[in-house]
């Protein structure tokens, strides 16, 4: 559960990597929690999931010390898709852990996400 300080701003930015809203409360007036899941993944139903609930007090960017990974099937292309919306997406790397690549993103409220390219990434 990741806690975030504007829902609207925060699910915009998550749909942008591929999630939907599945579920949110409450139904009528603002939002304060929502699941997100990712429809075109392999087994979305066991994951990638998230939920976002709205924070209650300021958040500090620069202290979020929790690291998302998540993999892509065109890592090239949804990084081209971010910039082409706006967000802000690092250089795709290739280090020899993952030598298919990876790039990082950050999230509206300072949570980091390592996208990488999903597939045979054995050296």
């Amino acid at each position: 559960m990741i806690h975030v300080l504007d829902m609207d701003r925060s699910v915009a930015f998550y749909r942008s990597l591929g999630f939907e809203i599945g579920n949110y409360q409450p139904r009528v007036g603002p939002m304060h929690w929502a699941w997100m899941y990712a429809p075109k993944a392999p087994d979305w139903k066991r994951g990638p999931n998230l939920m976002l609930t709205r924070s209650q007090c300021a958040i500090d960017a620069g202290a979020q010390e929790v690291l998302f990974y998540l993999y892509a099937a065109d890592l090239s292309a949804l990084r081209e898709h971010l910039l082409g919306a706006g967000i802000k997406a690092g250089e795709i790397s290739y280090p020899d852990y993952l030598p298919a690549g990876e790039f990082r993103v950050g999230d509206p409220d300072g949570y980091t996400l390592m996208i990488a390219q999903a597939g045979d990434t054995t050296p």
